[in-house]
């Protein structure tokens, strides 16, 4: 029975990411996109075919040391060479992410450092609310969840997808705002720590507490946005406005959490740290990617000419 299962993990598995990576690839999309789909068809949350949980995810590790080895195959020194202003600014942005994410998680788990000003800044808070700040906060709340940051994602992507004429400031927010959602979810569900009591919060919450996924979404998501816009400005004052646009939503969003209750003050700060880690990894991944793009553009040999021309 066992083998039985197992052949049937393998045969779906592989048959949806050919079929799904072959549709993908041809509306101009990268095959790892339909193997991502393949994965969602053939689980548990899809109606038809569902494959054997437990080996899948025995498999998958087996698939990623198969694909860190082929990355390594394909390593050349040159390569890194080539982006080496890219790689090293990011690697240090996202060690230093990394390692305050760390502490902080140590403080909170262990209720020392930092995380001793989260029940006095709590209560601060509490006796501190007025009607009209409520009002803004829970505007600056909404603006940080789910239905913000996609109306932001999307209306972003699409308006520099326009002027750029392509599909990359879409792919970047997308991964960015889909990468930050889908971690915080795994993260709050290894940490499992609890929100503050919410008898005394005035806006509704479940689940687990750090980090927030709203103040994690908004750094991600409007330092993405505000890095694509940059990207192509001459304006340092235009720079310096989408920058400050975007860290004053990101602070708000944020201290709008601690405001109505919902949040601890580290579970915010964790949000941030973690917001601004992924948007390392994304940023720098594809800014890497485009400068081997660009590279293997300059290598390649001019087409021939033809006749007459």
């Amino acid at each position: 029975m066992h083998s039985i299962d197992l052949i049937m993990t393998l045969t779906g598995g592989l048959a949806g990411a050919l079929i799904f990576g072959y549709l993908t690839q041809r509306v101009g999309l990268s095959p790892i996109v339909g193997y991502l789909l393949a994965g969602v068809a053939v689980g548990p949350n899809t109606p038809g075919f569902v494959a054997d949980t437990h080996l899948a995810e025995q498999l998958a590790e087996v698939g990623v040391i198969l694909l860190m080895f082929g990355v390594g195959l394909q390593f050349h020194v040159e390569e890194l060479l080539a982006v080496k202003w890219i790689a090293v600014p990011g690697a240090i942005a996202q060690s230093a992410a990394a390692t305050a994410l760390g502490a902080l998680v140590d403080n909170v788990t262990n209720g020392d450092g930092v995380a001793v000003v989260d029940h006095p800044l709590a209560r601060f808070v509490a006796g501190h609310r007025t009607s009209e700040l409520t009002f803004v906060m829970r505007a600056a709340s909404a603006a940080g969840g789910p239905f913000g940051m996609v109306v932001l994602t999307l209306a972003t992507g699409l308006l520099l997808g326009i002027v750029w004429r392509s599909w990359a400031p879409a792919a970047v927010l997308g991964t960015t705002a889909a990468g930050t959602i889908g971690l915080t979810i795994v993260f709050k569900a290894a940490l499992a720590q609890p929100r503050p009591p919410l008898a005394q919060a005035v806006a509704a919450a479940d689940g687990y507490g750090f980090p927030s996924g709203h103040a994690a979404a908004a750094a991600a998501v409007c330092g993405a946005a505000a890095w694509l816009c940059n990207a192509r400005m001459r304006s340092w004052r235009a720079r310096t406005g989408i920058w400050a646009a975007a860290a004053v939503l990101t602070a708000l969003v944020g201290i709008s959490r601690v405001y109505l209750g919902v949040h601890w003050a580290t579970d915010v700060i964790g949000g941030w740290i973690f917001g601004l880690l992924w948007l390392a990894v994304v940023v720098s991944a594809w800014a890497a990617f485009a400068q081997f793009q660009r590279q293997r553009a300059r290598q390649a040999p001019p087409s021939p000419r033809r006749p007459g021309w």
